[in-house]
Parts: C-alpha cells; structure tokens; sequence
C-alpha cells in the first residue's frame, strides 16, 4: 500500500512538472511571437515603427513601392523598427517576412528592407531579405552591395529615406 501511495506522489509531481514547462514553453513562444511588430491591418509597404520617417516622405515611398507592386508581382516592404530584441539583422528580417508572408503564396517574391536605427546604447543595423523566389535575381551578396553601398551612407548622415529610396530604386531595376 505504501509503494502505491509512493507512486501516486511521484505521479502527481511528475505530472506537476510537466504542465509547468508546458506552461512555460509556451508562454515562451508567445514571448518571441510577440517581440515582431504585427503588420498593419491595412498591409502598408512602408511600416515605420522607428518613426525616423516624415509622413510626406513616408507617403513619397509608399505611393513609389504601391505603383511597383502594381505593374510587377514582386512585394517589396519597407519596414523600420526601434530594437531586434536580441535577434541577429538577418534572422530578425527573415522571420518578421514569414510572419508578415510578405509576397504572393507559392512564388515566394517578396523582399522586405528592414533597419533599425542607431541609439545611444545601440548600433544601426540594415539587412534585406529576399524571399526564395527572387534569390537567382537579387542573390544576397547583391542584397548586402545595396546595403552597404547605397543604404548605410545616407542613414549615417541621418537621410533614411534617400537610403530607403535608393535601395527601393535598386531592388525594383533589378527585379521589374
């Protein structure tokens, strides 16, 4: 009877410990689901949420990337974020476009430009990523010259939108 009475304490401890790492991986998962801006209802191309853009230059970009879009299938996103929160550029770029699923189902083309701006306690980061479908055209070593070539100038001299521009200009060349 004791050795029953045993197991049936071991059981229930077990049992215990279960359910709380259950509760915790998946407290966990909505901890990192959430650490991604949700994209806006109305699907924008131009998501600032690092708010560095002016509402005339952000109307400039979208109204650039909407015409694209319109004469081409490709999806190209502009999207600015105050922190990674702990995430690598690229990593944090490419999942934000699987949650967004940012470029039409099957063809895989969409591109999403993402930056995060410099802090006091922080470095600017830029990364683009290309979805699977435009990679033969917009390979990343391309991905990384238009980045570091025609991007990360004018974010350092505090221009993100030329930045943004060029960098849009150069993606919709190659891939229009």
């Amino acid at each position: 009877m004791k050795y029953l009475l045993d197991n049936m304490k071991l059981n229930r401890t077990s049992i215990k410990k279960k359910l709380a790492l259950v509760i915790l991986l998946l407290t966990l998962s909505i901890q990192s689901f959430a650490q991604f801006p949700e994209r806006p209802a109305q699907g924008s191309l131009v998501n600032d949420f690092a708010d560095v853009l002016s509402p005339q230059r952000e109307n400039q970009l979208l109204r650039q990337l909407s015409a694209f879009g319109s004469q081409t299938s490709t999806a190209l996103i502009l999207v600015t974020v105050p922190d990674l929160n702990g995430y690598d550029k690229a990593q944090y770029a490419v999942e934000l476009a699987h949650q967004w699923e940012i470029g039409q189902k099957g063809k895989d083309n969409g591109i999403l430009i993402l930056v995060k701006p410099k802090t006091a306690s922080s470095n600017g980061e830029a990364y683009i990523a290309v979805g699977y479908g435009l990679e033969a055209v917009v390979p990343d070593a391309i991905a990384q010259q238009i980045v570091t070539y025609e991007m990360i100038p004018e974010i350092k001299a505090n221009d993100y939108f030329a930045g943004f521009a060029k960098a849009s200009r150069n993606l919709m060349e190659i891939t229009g």
